[in-house]
């Protein structure tokens, strides 16, 4: 039996990879009570990232917002769900839904000890490895492919003893 993908998701997630992303003037924080746009989403241009190229990459190259460190956590589907169309999660249509209980990761940026964006991670290209990252700082903040126990491409932060790669963002710098 085919796997069966929503279509809405499809073309969400190919509007993101498809989509130009002009880094400088946009800003990730969406204003209060409104939600991020896709084209805003930080998620969406790691797919875009992965799709292109499997440089290293900055972090802070793909946002416009000023943070101090990031994370990512598991938390269950269900519990996020209140959180839908507000404070960067996305998408939030019931059929883009998980099922409530299923385990997803959830992209959070701090600034002085405070969550200034979090984002739910819906595509198995944006995933992260484990360990999840904990408090890393900025200027650590530099992602490269790594396989997951099954082989699988996931996000990994740049060991500190990796030689250094030439970074480039998205905008072709």
């Amino acid at each position: 039996m085919p796997v069966r993908f929503p279509t809405r998701l499809a073309v969400c997630l190919l509007a993101a990879v498809l989509a130009p992303l002009p880094l400088a003037a946009q800003t990730l924080a969406p204003p209060e009570g409104r939600s991020a746009p896709m084209a805003d989403s930080v998620v969406s241009r790691l797919v875009a990232w992965r799709a292109r190229t499997d440089q290293p990459v900055a972090l802070s190259s793909l946002t416009a917002f000023e943070w101090d460190s990031f994370s990512v956590i598991r938390t269950a589907a269900g519990d996020a769900m209140a959180n839908c169309n507000r404070e960067g999660f996305l998408p939030c249509a019931p059929d883009l839904q998980p099922p409530p209980g299923t385990l997803i990761q959830v992209l959070r940026f701090d600034r002085a000890g405070r969550s200034v964006y979090q984002e739910r991670i819906m595509v198995a290209s944006a995933n992260f490895a484990d360990p999840l990252p904990t408090a890393v700082p900025r200027a650590r903040a530099t992602l490269v492919t790594c396989p997951d126990g099954q082989g699988q491409p996931r996000w990994c932060v740049q060991s500190q003893g990796a030689h250094p790669q030439p970074l480039h963002s998205l905008d072709g710098g």
